[in-house]
């Protein structure tokens, strides 16, 4: 195994899904595993989540829903984007719960659930201000009737999303949810009624209670962030990234690091060079802007971020090749003292949001799973694949 990890804490993970079910109790949970689980690696996550008693997984992709089936997942798989006519056999034939967009998608399904003599259940997709794909609300009431009437086809649930949920008073994310009450009102009003409403993402359902319905749809939050802030509710990061030291180099005034000759070292000092880089989706964007944690205390990472390797200026710090460095998670100095560098951190220093930390972690860098479901049957075994 590399030096470069993933680890991946399974323990945290249950805590989190407790946290969620504290905040929605008695609500259905669709607990969101696409993008490898926002890169904590799919299917081993997949299998906590259902050992746990996660009512409904949810992909992106036909794809990735496939691949979960093939694990042997066996509680219900949503797929949350529109499937093309090329996906509808996969989907009737391995069950999946898709989301219904446009009449002509909804009617290719109809056509091969009837050929193979079987049901496909869907869900009626509302554009309540996205403006990605989905029923506008003018048009959601007819689309249930039609929908709901089609043979092959049985009409289960209704949701939308959220454009604006994690900005705080938001005035469009009180537009969209009054909206999406509005058409389920309406298509109450003519008989259409269903028995999965949906709509809460992760900072919807801290946001406000009336998003629940009857599912809330956790992602990000079940890995650790979009936390409602309070210390009996505080969700804990499953993800943490550590390497560890591989070169030790004295450098001196006016030498300078990596490509572009970005960063001149000030003062004589001791520059480290650690194997990992935007190859293993540390983000290049960090360049300049970063730090690591090495012995418990923070060093900047220095020089343009390669895609292999990163650069980290210790001072005159007495570090060693073969010593740990964390990017993402906590390490304790030996006065007792534990620093910590989350998602948070590191998408503040890139400009960007947690969620594209976490699913950049790429691939080539091993997981390694720990905690209590860790050790149990059928997560093992997927382990020792991965």
């Amino acid at each position: 195994m590399r030096s470069t990890i993933a680890t991946i804490d399974l323990d945290a993970l249950e805590w989190n899904l407790s946290v969620i079910r504290r905040q929605a109790p008695e609500k259905s949970i669709l607990g969101m595993v696409k993008a490898n689980a926002y890169g904590h690696g799919m299917i081993a996550i997949a299998r906590a989540l259902q050992h746990c008693g996660v009512d409904v997984l949810g992909t992106a992709f036909v794809d990735e829903a496939l691949q979960l089936k093939g694990a042997g997942i066996t509680i219900p798989i949503m797929v949350l984007t529109p499937i093309e006519e090329h996906d509808c056999v996969a989907v009737i034939e391995n069950d999946l719960v898709t989301v219904a967009c446009d009449v002509q998608q909804v009617t290719n399904l109809a056509m091969t659930a009837i050929a193979a003599g079987k049901i496909a259940e869907v869900h009626l997709y509302v554009d309540t201000g996205m403006l990605r794909e989905g029923f506008r609300p003018h048009d959601a009431v007819e689309a249930a009737t039609v929908i709901g009437a089609m043979p092959g086809i049985r009409l289960t649930g209704i949701c939308t999303h959220f454009a604006t949920s994690d900005e705080p008073h938001s005035a469009f994310f009180r537009e969209q949810l009054s909206t999406f009450v509005s058409v389920l009102s309406n298509c109450a009003a003519v008989g259409s009624t269903f028995a999965s409403v949906h709509a809460a993402n992760s900072a919807a359902m801290w946001q406000s209670d009336s998003t629940h319905f009857t599912m809330v749809r956790p992602g990000l939050s079940l890995y650790g962030y979009v936390s409602p802030g309070s210390k009996e509710m505080s969700l804990r990061p499953v993800m943490s990234l550590s390497s560890r030291v591989i070169s030790v180099r004295r450098a001196w005034p006016g030498e300078s690091v990596s490509y572009g000759r970005r960063y001149v070292v000030p003062e004589e000092s001791t520059i480290v060079t650690v194997p990992i880089g935007y190859g293993d989706g540390y983000l290049r964007s960090l360049t300049g802007a970063a730090c690591c944690l090495i012995g418990g205390i923070r060093y900047p990472i220095v020089g343009t971020i390669c895609m292999d390797e990163l650069m980290v200026n210790v001072g005159n710090a007495d570090v060693k090749q073969g010593d740990e460095v964390v990017l993402m998670g906590q390490q304790t100095a030996n006065d007792g003292h534990t620093a910590s560098i989350d998602a948070n951190d590191i998408a503040q220093w890139a400009s960007t949001i947690p969620y594209d930390v976490t699913t950049s972690v790429s691939a080539r860098v091993p997981r390694c799973f720990t905690g209590r479901l860790a050790a149990m049957a059928g997560i093992q075994t997927q382990l020792k694949k991965n």
